[in-house]
């Protein structure tokens, strides 16, 4: 079988990170014997440094250069999208030149052709574009939903919602990775045209990511990072953006005030310049927690595991998700985890027995929570016990990516 991931999420040579649960099930899938090749769409540029007379062709260049040709044995293909110039003079959208561009590098590219599936990740971009393009590669289209493709993107932007409908119509499966996401996904479709959303989850690696085998472990680790011996961690892991409740995590360390001593929260958040990132350390030294708190940045896939081992705690207030990859991979590692009950996260959680579930945007649930879990040890050490077995019994890679398999087998027959 061989199927083309497209995407606008997956590992690059500036962030490992990005992407990194589509990767994992990709390469889960390869290793259960499918050919997959993931597309990336960029901006065309021309040769011989001239790249650098327009902004389309240097945003181009730019970010081509970041995509890796493979990546952990999956192949990666780039497919630049030539933009017609002046825009007023050619009417023509994003979705219409991303389709003609894969259709043009498919039929270019002996490898890529006479795929089984095309295999979108998010609804209403990578989806549309995929439908827009099925019947011309004369595959079938697999459509998944993640999180925001279904809640704030189509909430904030109702132009997009058209593009929701026309997933539905074309898509042979449609998939979201968390039950209630799929729920969610259904709310969008019109009355008589209700279709099944079927559930894959992402997996876990729970071998790489683990509890610490001794506290010799925990302490070189902690040494290794400049952490402080003595002191307890909780860790967030998000981007620097107001969805995330980074605002209201900040507010809570400082309501929380002496039931946080001893304790410091880690911020791992990669360096953003868009006009919604959140200047972590500013906002803490706003709220008077600067000796709280401390910025990491972003971490590699194998360092984050490595520095969740030396943490005591983890918690993600965020207002949406499908299904935290961050969050999973903590519980893996055995800590004690507080998230806002959005998406899938009560299907991984249950409230007080291998972790605590809040409401969104809420500064005083958070910061009951914080205390619950810095002023227990008992509690929050049977939680993360709790949760460590959640996990495996949740079920790696493999293991969904597998589930996955059948349902292309079952549905392209």
């Amino acid at each position: 079988m061989k199927v083309l991931i497209l995407t606008g999420n997956y590992p690059n040579k500036k962030a490992l990170n990005n992407g990194i649960f589509i990767h994992q099930q990709v390469k889960a899938l390869q290793q259960l014997g499918v050919e997959c090749m993931v597309l990336l769409l960029h901006n065309w540029y021309p040769p011989l440094g001239l790249h650098k007379y327009h902004t389309y062709w240097r945003d181009g260049y730019n970010l081509h250069k970041t995509f890796f040709e493979e990546y952990e044995g999956v192949k990666i293909y780039n497919v630049p999208m030539f933009v017609k110039m002046p825009g007023r003079l050619f009417n023509e959208n994003y979705y219409d030149r991303a389709a003609r561009s894969i259709i043009k590098k498919v039929k270019n590219t002996p490898a890529l052709q006479n795929a089984d599936w095309l295999y979108a990740h998010f609804l209403t971009d990578n989806g549309y574009i995929a439908g827009k393009i099925k019947d011309q590669l004369n595959v079938k289209l697999a459509a998944i939903a993640r999180g925001d493709d279904i809640h704030a993107w189509p909430e904030h932007n109702p132009a997009l919602r058209p593009n929701l409908a026309y997933v539905f119509e074309k898509a042979d499966l449609l998939l979201a990775n968390s039950r209630n996401l799929g729920i969610d996904t259904r709310k969008w479709m019109l009355p008589g045209n209700i279709r099944e959303v079927t559930t894959v989850y992402n997996g876990i690696d729970y071998t790489t990511f683990r509890p610490p085998q001794s506290k010799e472990e925990k302490a070189i680790i902690k040494a290794k990072y400049k952490l402080t011996a003595r002191l307890k961690y909780m860790i967030c892991v998000a981007t620097p953006v107001a969805l995330k409740g980074w605002n209201e995590l900040l507010m809570a360390i400082r309501e929380t005030g002496a039931k946080f001593e001893g304790w410091q929260l880690l911020m791992v958040a990669p360096l953003r310049t868009n006009n919604d990132a959140i200047n972590l350390q500013q906002e803490a030294d706003k709220h008077g927690i600067t000796e709280k708190v401390k910025y990491i940045g972003a971490l590699s896939p194998a360092d984050l595991a490595e520095l969740l081992r030396a943490c005591d705690a983890f918690i993600l207030p965020s207002y949406d998700e499908g299904m935290a990859n961050s969050l999973l991979e903590a519980m893996a590692t055995g800590l004690a985890c507080i998230a806002t009950e959005v998406g899938g996260h009560n299907e991984v959680i249950e409230n007080e027995v291998n972790g605590l579930l809040i409401p969104p945007r809420s500064v005083n649930s958070i910061s009951a929570a914080i205390e619950k879990i810095t002023c227990n040890d008992e509690l929050s050490n049977n939680m993360g016990l709790k949760a460590r077995a959640r996990m495996v019994a949740f079920g790696n890679y493999q293991l969904n990516a597998g589930k996955l398999l059948e349902l292309f087998k079952k549905t392209g027959s």
